[in-house]
């Protein structure tokens, strides 16, 4: 559990546990790190709304936004809005999912590949704005847990897309449904715990968006990738943040 649990935190942020050593994991250890998501989403939750209560009296609301979805993107190394972009480019781009996944592996990013990320950043920003001067700090640590947590609907029994594989092939050829099952209670008792009203429709709204970026990335890629799995993630975060402004 520590060593699956660490395996999570190292690929979704840039932190690490201690006493543990780097080595080659097998593509059912990789797939066992899914179960954890949700807590590493805790985590970065912590290292979200901790600042930003602290910081509330003392930095103006819009540039302590700012300040914060900039800490998002530092602590996870902006992996997201890569797959964000990359999948907006490839889309954008395409013409048939041969084509968008051919773009898709390009390292330069284009034109929607950018709007993409300006828009999510700016819909981050206005949200944590608004968040902020409400004084709402419980639901920044619940919105990346269950973003993370979309991430594993997603990939549970999702074809993956590249027929040559990639870094996401290992993580949705062996994901199981006890994967799914711990990775849901995490997320059920962090939301009994924190915040339940907000909680309980941050679920519904990912239960509403995970079938529908299935559906549309069986369309687009012919499966899943890792990419599209960063941009549900992404796009998650985005309308929990906006539903939580509208809440508070």
């Amino acid at each position: 559990m520590w060593s699956h649990f660490g395996t999570a935190l190292s690929f979704l942020t840039l932190f690490r546990l201690p006493f543990t050593s780097p080595r080659t994991l097998t593509p059912q250890e990789l797939a066992e790190s899914f179960s954890f998501f949700p807590l590493v989403g805790l985590s970065l939750g912590f290292c979200y709304a901790l600042p930003a209560r602290v910081l509330s009296g003392v930095v103006p609301s819009l540039l302590l936004a700012v300040t914060v979805t900039a800490l998002t993107a530092v602590l996870t190394r902006a992996l997201h809005l890569d797959g964000l972009a990359d999948l907006a480019d490839g889309v954008g781009g395409g013409y048939n999912p041969e084509r968008r996944l051919k773009i898709m592996k390009d390292s330069r990013t284009g034109a929607f590949g950018a709007l993409a990320i300006a828009l999510a950043v700016a819909f981050k920003v206005a949200a944590l704005d608004a968040v902020i001067r409400a004084g709402a700090f419980l639901p920044l640590l619940l919105v990346p847990v269950v973003s993370r947590l979309a991430m594993v609907l997603a990939a549970y029994r999702s074809p993956y897309a590249r027929k040559e594989g990639g870094l996401g092939k290992p993580f949705l050829e062996h994901i199981a449904r006890r994967h799914l099952l711990t990775a849901l209670g995490l997320t059920a008792v962090s939301v009994f715990l924190v915040q339940p009203v907000f909680g309980l429709c941050a679920l519904a709204l990912a239960a509403g968006t995970v079938p529908a970026f299935r559906l549309l990335c069986r369309q687009w890629l012919g499966g899943m990738t890792g990419d599209a799995l960063g941009a549900l993630n992404e796009i998650v975060e985005v309308l929990l943040l906006s539903a939580a402004a509208c809440m508070y």
